[in-house]
């Protein structure tokens, strides 16, 4: 157990160092080092599973769109209209 605090205490230490690190960094810098991360983190996460819940919702509205393929709204149209409420 003394290997674990060890190298939670050296975890402890390296974000701190990071996190100092990135408050130096413009907003423009940090945005970008948070979109880097997450795009890591997207590649690497094709083996999570799939929640059952949000399983049965990606087949529910599957099977709506199945029963009903032209009532839904293009996209360039949906952003156009909340670009215009904006």
């Amino acid at each position: 157990m003394e290997w674990f605090k060890d190298t939670l205490q050296e975890v402890m230490v390296t974000n701190d160092r990071v996190l100092s690190k990135f408050r130096q960094l413009s907003v423009a810098e940090q945005l970008r080092l948070v979109q880097d991360l997450w795009d890591e983190i997207a590649a690497g996460s094709t083996g999570l599973p799939l929640p059952d819940a949000h399983r049965k919702l990606l087949d529910e509205r599957l099977r709506e769109h199945e029963s009903d393929p032209g009532g839904v709204e293009p996209w360039e149209k949906v952003r156009d209209s909340i670009l215009g409420e904006l």
